[in-house]
């Protein structure tokens, strides 16, 4: 029996060692071509994490801007409530000193000889710094009385003497 070589012979071991050649041929350009692949999806990788990085930084300063303007915002607010409250401080202040002012006129009235303080009426406006008397009195003395006490008593106000007399 004759070796399975001898019987292809010759043209059967080159076919052979050829196809062995083109195996490891292949191999090799597999190989290359799995590097290559490799190589592009590692850089692929590397563009998209980058990508992310930079959408990242840019959402960051994103929220740190509208955190600024947020707390901006919240400044404003807080001047803009304590100027209201100052003012709001000051208007409580003033309408309190107006209503003494009222009360210590009221009272100089009702102590007062020889004045009928039941028909006066005293209005006090803090803006204006003016003290207002309305009503009626039973004598142009006591209307000229009521007056000089008004602006003892509110020094720093104006006096309108707007009693009537009636007898």
């Amino acid at each position: 029996m004759k070796s399975p070589i001898t019987l292809f012979g010759l043209p059967a071991a080159l076919l052979s060692v050829s196809l062995f050649a083109a195996c490891q041929n292949t191999a090799r350009g597999v190989e290359q071509d799995t590097e290559k692949n490799t190589a592009g999806m590692k850089e692929e990788a590397r563009e998209a994490n980058a990508e992310m990085k930079q959408e990242g930084r840019e959402a960051n300063a994103t929220v740190r801007q509208e955190a600024r303007e947020a707390g901006n915002a919240a400044e404003r607010t807080g001047d803009r409530m304590a100027n209201e409250t100052k003012d709001a401080t000051r208007s409580v202040g003033a309408t309190l000193d107006a209503a003494a002012q009222t009360l210590q006129i009221k009272t100089a009235l009702i102590d007062a000889d020889g004045i009928d303080a039941g028909g006066i009426d005293v209005d006090t406006n803090a803006d204006m710094k003016t003290v207002t008397l309305k009503g009626h009195v039973p004598t142009a003395a006591q209307k000229t009385a009521a007056e000089r006490i008004a602006k003892e008593k509110a020094p720093e106000y104006r006096v309108v003497n707007n009693l009537e007399v009636r007898r």
